[in-house]
């Protein structure tokens, strides 16, 4: 299946090269994690490929798979460029017969998170934050402590998010606020 998988890649990224060099960044770092924490790698491997599958589809695409999937209500409750998770998750299911909810929650969760995620899904969170080709400052500092503490850098990547879209007068859905009070607690009770 990941041979497979590896070849939809190239074809669906074969004009987008810089995503395709994306996904093998998160690819390359969830596997640090896989490692760290005894994650069962074909799991690790299969999200982090999938993840974006569907990030160059376009919203009638997204809306439809959303639709077919899961409750509608997720069209109005996150803003277009989020649809991606769920859409790459309805895929995998689609294409791949995947049932398997520790690759299929991490696809469906990779964009804004979710308050109690599982560690594979905040491996996948977290890899796809801190992956090698992003350079910006704010996914840097985040880097720095992941490996440390993951569920402090999943706590400050979705601050760093909320604040970013906020200040773009962006979309934040309500479960990106929850999440991120969800982790502050976790991370502030472990101090």
């Amino acid at each position: 299946m990941i041979e497979a998988i590896k070849k939809d890649l190239k074809e669906t990224f074969k004009n987008d090269q810089d995503r395709y060099e994306h996904v093998y960044g998160v690819l390359k770092t969830a596997l640090k994690f896989q490692q760290m924490y005894h994650l069962d790698q074909k799991k690790v491997t299969i999200a982090a490929l999938l993840h974006d599958i569907t990030k160059n589809e376009d919203r009638k695409y997204h809306i439809k798979m959303i639709k077919k999937y899961y409750d509608k209500s997720i069209i109005k409750a996150f803003s277009e460029p989020l649809y991606h998770g769920y859409s790459a998750a309805a895929y995998a299911q689609e294409k791949y017969g995947i049932t398997d909810p520790e690759i299929l929650e991490p696809i469906k969760n990779h964009v804004v998170g979710k308050p109690a995620m599982s560690l594979y899904e905040k491996v996948l969170f977290i890899s796809d934050y801190i992956e090698p080709n992003r350079e910006y400052e704010a996914c840097k500092a985040v880097r720095k402590i992941a490996f440390d503490s993951l569920d402090l850098a999943v706590y400050q990547a979705m601050n760093n998010s909320i604040e970013l879209f906020e200040g773009s007068d962006g979309f934040v859905p309500e479960i990106s606020y929850q999440a991120r009070a969800y982790y502050k607690n976790k991370v502030t009770k472990k101090e």
